[in-house]
Order: C-alpha cells, then sequence, then structure tokens
C-alpha cells in the first residue's frame, strides 16, 4: 500500500511512503524506491532477505552477454544490500513476531530511502529499527547503509552479519567470473569480478563502523566475503550501525589505462577516505547535490489532488538517477537501473520520450545522449549493410556497441511449444527516423551549433539516405511506398505505409535536402567535409526525389487518418475489458497474435503519436478525429501510450481526457496495482508525465524555433510553475488560470508566442487570459 501524503514540512509533496510490507508483492517498491545516480543503480530489496526478493546492483554500460545464444545485458553486480541481524540470539525478519508500526518512504528531495519498524519478536521483546541508504550523487561510486536500533523492553545483544555476495544472476545467468577476495586492516572487504564474455573487471569494497561494536570475524566463502559484528544495547539506549561501499569497474573513464592490481588498489583508498566521513558525512555531500538539481528542475503546482505534485517529482527523480550524464558512451534502458526488464537496452524512449525534458532542463545531458548514438553510428550502419540498406540503420534495440541487440525469438508458447518470432528488430524501423527527429528538436531548443556541425548533420543525413534506400517504387501510382513495417503500434505487424513511419521517414529527407542547401549557402566549408565523407552531391537529387515522391496517407472522408494501408478496413471488437486489466496483453489470453493483427487493436499511440510529433502538419479538427477514433481502439497495454494520449488530448483542448491520461500515466508505477513495476520502472513514462505537465499542461512548444506557450490548465489545478533553458536562456514561467508570467534571467530579446499571439520577451512578460482564452 503506498500513501501519498506522508511528507510534512520542508518535505511536503516530496515523500513515496510504503504503509506496510507485502512479501508476496515485493518486486514493486524494489523498484519504484530503487536509488541510483546515473553510474549506478540499487534496487531497493529490503536489508534481510525474503522469499521472492530480487536483488539488483547495475552499472551502466557494463553489458555481457552470458551465452552465444542470448543477447547481451546489463550483468547483475554482486550485492552489498544483505544483512542479517540477530536480536538476542533471534533472527530479526518480519515473517515471525509482530510487526507493530511499519513505513519505508523515499525522500525524494534527498535522495535517500529510509525504513522505519517496531517489531516484537517471538520472545516477546520489542525493538525500534530504522534502516537508512543512499547512493551518493556527490560521488557516483558510493552507496552507504545506517542501521539504528532501539532494545525497549531489555537490553540486547546484536549480531549483524554482511558483506559483498557475488552469487548473484540475471534471473538464472551468471554474468562473472570468480574473482580475489580479500580483507584489508581487519576492516575493509573487497571483492573482484570480472564479466564471462566482455571481461570488465568490477571491484568493490565495503566496511562497516558502529558503537559498541567488537571485532568483527569475516568469513570467506565461494563468490563471498562477509563479516560478522556483534553489538551491545542497553534498554532504551541506541546502537548505531554503518556500513560504506563502492564500485569501480574497468570500463569506467577513470579507469582508463589501469591494470586490475591498480583498481583494486584505487578503489580501496577511496573507501578509506570516505569512511572517515561516515554515513552521515557523505549524506550531507550528496544532498548538496541533490539541491542543486532542484533548483534547477523543480515544479510547483496547485491541484485539489495531493499526488499531482509529488508524481512529476517521483518521475524527475527517476529521470535523474537513472542517466549516465557522466558518459556518453551509454544511454537510459527501457527500465532505467531499476530491475532486469529489458536487460538494459536503449530504444526510442530516450529520444521521443525522455529527451524532451534533458534539452528544456539540462541542455548538456541531452547532448550527451545524442553522442551516444552518434558514438553508435557505425553499428547502424553495419545494420543497413546486414539487411541491404544505405546510410544508417539503427538498432530497435541496442547496449554498448550499437549493434542489433533485439533477441529472434521470445518466450516459448506453453500451448504450442514454439518459441514467438519477434519481428520488432526486423520490422520496426521508425526508430531512425525518431534518431533524427529527436537531434533536430535538440537543435532548434538549444542553438548548439558545434553539435551539429560535428556530429548532428551526419546523422541526418544518413538516417535520410537509409530511407532513400527503404522506399519502394511504386510504378503504377507514382510514388515511393514503405512496405512490411511496424509501426508504433506492435499489434500490427507486416503493414505497409504506417502513417506515423512514413511521415516521419519524409521529415528527415525532407530535412536533409533543407540543410543540404541551407549549407551550400551558408557554410560551404562543412558541406564540401561532410561531402568528401557522404557523397552528399550524388544523394542530393535522391534526397529532393524521395522528398517529392514519397506517399503520405491523407484523411479518408470522414476526416480519420489511416494507420496504414489495411487498418480501416479491419474488423471490431469489444476491447473493453482488456482496457480495465492489470494485466498487460491479456487479449493474447483469448486471441493469437495472428489473430490481433487482422483486428482494429491498438497496443499502443500510433497515428495519435504522429499527431505529437508533427502536428503542425495536420488540422485540429483532423486530430481531434483521429484521437477519438483511434483512442477507443487502444488497450493501452504500453506504458507508453497514455501520455501520448493525453499530450494530444492537451493541445486539442480537451481537458477533461488529458487530465485523466495524467492520472493514468502518473499510477503506472506510482500507483496501487502490486505487479506493475517487477522487472523495474517504466523509463519512458517518466519523461512521458513531465512532458503532460510542461508541454501539455504548460503548452511549451517550439515552431521550427520559435518558442510557444499555449497553457491550459486542468480544472483542478489553480497554478503551475516550472523552468526551461530555451536557447541558452533560462526561462521562469508561472501560469494561473487568469495569467502566463514569463521571466528570463537576462534581457536578450526573444519572441515567443503565447496562444498564438507573438511577442518580443525582454526580461518578463505578463499576458492576461480573457474568459474565452484570448488575450
Amino acid at each position: 500500500m503506498l500513501i501519498y501524503d506522508k511528507g510534512i514540512g520542508e518535505y511536503k509533496d516530496w515523500i513515496l511512503c510504503e504503509g506496510q510490507f507485502d512479501s508476496k508483492h515485493q518486486g514493486k517498491c524494489e523498484s519504484i524506491m530503487t536509488l541510483g545516480n546515473g553510474y549506478l543503480g540499487l534496487r531497493a530489496a529490503l536489508e534481510e532477505s525474503y522469499v521472492g526478493q530480487t536483488r539488483n546492483l547495475f552499472v551502466a554500460g557494463t553489458f555481457n552477454r552470458f551465452h552465444p545464444d542470448e543477447v547481451t545485458e546489463l550483468p547483475n553486480a554482486a550485492d552489498i544490500a544483505e544483512f542479517q541481524i540477530h536480536l538476542n540470539s533471534e533472527p530479526f525478519t518480519l515473517d515471525c513476531g509482530d510487526v507493530l508500526e511499519y513505513s519505508r518512504y523515499l525522500n525524494l528531495k534527498e535522495g535517500e530511502l529510509v525504513r522505519d519498524i517496531l517489531w516484537r519478536s517471538p520472545k516477546g521483546e520489542t525493538f525500534r529499527l530504522q534502516f537508512r541508504r543512499f547512493v551518493s550523487l556527490e560521488d557516483l561510486h558510493t552507496i552507504a547503509f545506517k542501521i539504528e536500533i532501539v532494545p525497549l523492553t531489555c537490553d540486547a545483544h546484536i549480531t549483524i552479519k554482511t558483506g559483498i555476495d557475488g552469487r548473484m544472476t540475471n534471473s538464472g545467468s551468471q554474468h562473472f567470473r570468480e574473482g580475489d577476495k580479500q580483507v584489508y586492516d581487519r576492516n575493509y572487504m573487497q571483492l573482484v569480478q570480472t564479466t564471462t564474455e566482455s571481461d570488465i573487471d568490477f571491484v568493490l569494497n565495503s566496511c562497516c563502523l558502529g558503537s559498541m561494536m567488537e571485532e568483527a570475524e569475516f568469513g570467506v566463502e565461494r563468490r563471498r566475503i562477509y563479516g560478522t559484528y556483534e553489538l551491545y544495547g542497553q534498554k532504551d539506549s541506541k546502537v548505531c550501525f554503518e556500513k560504506l561501499a563502492n564500485i569501480f569497474t574497468s570500463r569506467d573513464k577513470e579507469s582508463s589505462g589501469k591494470d586490475i592490481e591498480d583498481l583494486k588498489t584505487s578503489s580501496l583508498k577511496h573507501l578509506q577516505k570516505a569512511s572517515k566521513l561516515g554515513y552521515n558525512g557523505l549524506f550531507a555531500a550528496s544532498k548538496v547535490k541533490w539541491a542543486d538539481y532542484w533548483s534547477e528542475v523543480n515544479i510547483e503546482l496547485d491541484s485539489e489532488n495531493h499526488e499531482d505534485l509529488l508524481a512529476v517529482r517521483f518521475a524527475q527523480y527517476h529521470l535523474l538517477i537513472m542517466t549516465p550524464i557522466h558518459d556518453c558512451r551509454y544511454n537510459i534502458g527501457a527500465k532505467g537501473l531499476s530491475g532486469e526488464g529489458y536487460k538494459g537496452h536503449v530504444f526510442w524512449d530516450t529520444e521521443i520520450f525522455m529527451l524532451p525534458y534533458f534539452q528544456y532542463n539540462m541542455p548538456q545531458a541531452a547532448r550527451q545522449l545524442l553522442l551516444y548514438r552518434y558514438n553508435t553510428l557505425d553499428g547502424a550502419r553495419n545494420k543497413a549493410v546486414k539487411f541491404g540498406y544505405k546510410g544508417a540503420m539503427y538498432p530497435w534495440e541496442t547496449a554498448f556497441s550499437g549493434e542489433e541487440e533485439t533477441p529472434e525469438w521470445a518466450a516459448l508458447n506453453i500451448m504450442t511449444g514454439k518459441p514467438t518470432r519477434v519481428w520488432a528488430g526486423l520490422k520496426e524501423h521508425h526508430i531512425t527516423a525518431d534518431i533524427a527527429y529527436a537531434v533536430w528538436q535538440y537543435y532548434l531548443t538549444t542553438n548548439d551549433v558545434d553539435f551539429m556541425e560535428r556530429y548532428g548533420y551526419e546523422m541526418i543525413f544518413e538516417c535520410a539516405w537509409f530511407w532513400c534506400s527503404r522506399v519502394y517504387w511504386n510504378a503504377e501510382r507514382d510514388r515511393f511506398e514503405i512496405r512490411d513495417v511496424i509501426g508504433p503500434d506492435e499489434y500490427t505487424e507486416h503493414i505497409d505505409n504506417n502513417a506515423y513511419t512514413n511521415y516521419m521517414a519524409h521529415y528527415v529527407v525532407s530535412l536533409a535536402l533543407s540543410i543540404y542547401e541551407e549549407l551550400q549557402g551558408k557554410n560551404k566549408a562543412l558541406l564540401h567535409e561532410l561531402n568528401m565523407r557522404l557523397d552528399l552531391s550524388n544523394r542530393y537529387e535522391t534526397y529532393r526525389l524521395v522528398s517529392r515522391k514519397l506517399y503520405l496517407p491523407a484523411p479518408n472522408a470522414e476526416g480519420i487518418l489511416p494507420q496504414d494501408d489495411t487498418f480501416l478496413s479491419k474488423g471490431e471488437i469489444d476491447i473493453s475489458k482488456y482496457r480495465t486489466n492489470n494485466l498487460k496483453q491479456s487479449i493474447l489470453l483469448d486471441y493469437s497474435r495472428s489473430q490481433v493483427i487482422d483486428l482494429q487493436v491498438l497496443k499502443q499511440a500510433d497515428v495519435v503519436m504522429l499527431f505529437h510529433t508533427l502536428r503542425k502538419l495536420f488540422d485540429i479538427d483532423i486530430i481531434k478525429k483521429g484521437w477519438s477514433y483511434y483512442e477507443s481502439r487502444t488497450i493501452h497495454d504500453s506504458s507508453l501510450s497514455c501520455a501520448v494520449h493525453g499530450l494530444v488530448a492537451a493541445y486539442s483542448g480537451n481537458k477533461e481526457a488529458a487530465y485523466s491520461f495524467f492520472k493514468e500515466a502518473s499510477m503506472i508505477d506510482m500507483g496501487q496495482n502490486p505487479i506493475s513495476s517487477n522487472a523495474g520502472i517504466h523509463a519512458a513514462s517518466m519523461g512521458g508525465i513531465w512532458m503532460m505537465v510542461v508541454l501539455g499542461f504548460g503548452g511549451v512548444y517550439h515552431d521550427e524555433g520559435v518558442l510557444e506557450l499555449n497553457p491550459m490548465l486542468p480544472d483542478v489545478w489553480s497554478k503551475l510553475s516550472f523552468n526551461i533553458i530555451w536557447q541558452s536562456k533560462k526561462l521562469h514561467i508561472e501560469i494561473t488560470k487568469n495569467e502566463t508570467i514569463v521571466s528570463a534571467d537576462r534581457a536578450t530579446p526573444c519572441k515567443i508566442r503565447v496562444r498564438g499571439k507573438e511577442y518580443e520577451l525582454g526580461n518578463k512578460l505578463i499576458v492576461k487570459h480573457e474568459v474565452d482564452g484570448n488575450e
């Protein structure tokens, strides 16, 4: 059970609380209460062990392939979070005795996880226990734990056994070879493990500190090193025990050139230095970094529903802790660093759902994320060659190398005993358009000319060249078509002329054409350099021809834009029971996948997604009709769907539907569904929640480089304020029912449109709202 109104005082609207422990549904809070800093993610499994736990510690970018027949995945590193606690010889566990009080809460403001328990042992002795932990935002390698125990009815002999456990797996796949284990100075434990295929060295260190603590006894087992600590506490007195840990890998930038012995020595010295500060000192430094973050990105809103503000802060918290902004060789996995789902792979989720958050709040982080796509450009070129195309064909799922990582086969069908073919890696090609689109959106909002000249133009030209080779010439109809694809809606496979794919491909090819022509006039030297590498002069006419002749589906007589060539002619069924089922893809219990393909049933937004990315191409009436038609046929089995439907509803003035989808998107992870997040948080949904608040209700939009504001607050909101960075200019935007106020950090003039009317923004702009919505 999650509680949304736990925070008080300065922590009001910052606390996500679990009100009771449920051993049958541990995965939910393990995921949503994950701690991290972009370098590492520590899943929130409880300190004591329970059946059904999933202990995960991931380091960004450290992929390994367990077996040649499997795809690469982020390996689950050694566990440092388990504590076996005995109180007067009785094991502390919530499965025994009586839990008189319980709460566990994630402090989003400071990045700390706290658990408070009042526990009566089977013998009748009562103890108050508090567990605290954090992953440092100031020092990416540091993790710290603190346990405080107060015996309330007796004196206490306390035994705590903890260490570094390398026996972890990824759902059974062991990614590490056993390495050295050693204790230094009767205090510091060290374990080394090396991935089996990618040969990445992991070095983990830990030490423990405590009041009234005897000298520890240490033990070594296969893949495990541990210490046993004895402490003594008098009745009503507090016993404090701390554990500090760190993790380094040979893939870290600072590890370049170091051999394993150097890494062991430097990481040990790092922990020895940290141990002088203890939990409180390390946490104080981390809190400063969190305060810096929130001072830049904080959102305030006045809502009748308390959890609305908590939801967007929850999203912003996770967007930070799962993003490896320290290293452009890595990107954001579909589950962040919170679980084994999707194996840590990167999808289109980053560019379409999460990049907007960073380009408007932390442009340097957005640049790093796009540099990952540039660094993996050769992998995209390799895929294009493999499938007989040109340019860059980005993988549907990718990891470190940039090569395709989508598994070709899914799990066995329990009815047929045969595996199901996964077509996404072979046919879901729109990601190549999505990435080029994202590059241009980043440029328009940041004006980062350096990025475009060094990386961005090349990426766009190569993506456009792929589409020029991907199209099929239909001589009978005198047009190019894109056949045999999967659009964003993954319930419709092997379709021709998916509207989203065709329009996005056309956008990218036309963009390449316009960039070429602009560089001809403004930067011939750069064009010459790119031409020498990409042979652009011989591509130009092809860009122009495809841009002019690529088929773009048009709305039918009823004003409905067809999702593909056949969708509107397929049969219809009542999908209401599948829309309300907590179990995702429950329709596949009643229909085979081949049957679903032949129905007007959508997994997620497709044409509606197009209305989001390229909304200026469509009349508002077409958007409204298309939204209504396709939403009624969408099950929303993907976490990517609700936010997009909410955004488009907001654009088109449907406040009630927009807010309803905001609530639904907010509760995908944060809601009461006990199984929604077992495999990890839904990273794209985190970006979608922020987009709904700022781009949807705040109305932030840019029309090819001109900032627009079309605010539309839900009826239950009276005020919304947030910050954005627009082309290096920091803006604070405050919206009420009566006015929009835009304040800038400097008076450099720039154009801004508010509800369609253009203004010159200096330091401050106040626009009054009329009752009818006009200024």
